[in-house]
């Protein structure tokens, strides 16, 4: 599909506040169902619906890796959305997230948020890194310090080049648990 119908569809998709459903050229990468809440440059930021049908969170997206953003076509996606609205459950945006580069999202998503999830699917699609951004460094890598699923916090940070990053997922119940039960970071 071409980048300006995929541009289109995802701004038609903002308007009408319904879901969407967007599948990427990442190999082995999820099928994300989610709300379109915002769209910069090289990012794309949804409101994301779990697979229990519930809202759980935000993912962000490289603009450049969407191969279909679907809302006609979904046959699920009016009783997703209905059912969402019985229980209550309204997406919301998160208008002060900078989605016109890394630098700028990675920076505004651990202000709003304590944990960041970040995916490098493009190398191995089946593993996240979850913890607290400490910035990027000069040669453009995030440095990360994990907290493992024991909510047990490392003592260093790790880097990744941030063009290796595909995704961003914050606030979804996951990540959630595991701040709740691990609490702020160590200093590293």
């Amino acid at each position: 599909m071409a980048k300006e119908t995929i541009l289109k569809d995802l701004k038609r998709a903002r308007r009408s506040g319904k879901p969407v459903r967007i599948s990427r050229e990442i190999d082995g990468a999820d099928r994300l169902d989610a709300y379109v809440v915002g769209i910069g440059r090289k990012w794309v930021l949804l409101h994301t619906i779990s697979g229990e049908l519930h809202l759980d969170g935000y993912t962000a997206i490289r603009l450049r890796d969407i191969e279909h953003a679907t809302r006609s076509g979904w046959k699920g996606s009016t009783m997703t959305h209905r059912v969402l609205t019985l229980r209550g459950e309204h997406f919301q945006p998160l208008p002060d997230i900078a989605l016109d580069s890394t630098k700028g999202l990675i920076e505004t998503l651990t202000k709003a948020f304590p944990l960041i999830s970040v995916y490098i699917e493009k190398i191995d699609p089946h593993v996240c890194y979850i913890g607290h951004a400490r910035g990027i460094t000069r040669k453009k890598r995030l440095r990360l310090q994990e907290i493992g699923p024991a909510a047990d916090w490392a003592l260093t940070c790790f880097t990744n080049k941030t063009t290796d990053i595909t995704r961003f997922d914050v606030g979804g119940g996951y990540i959630d648990a595991l701040h709740t039960v691990g609490g702020d970071p160590p200093r590293c």
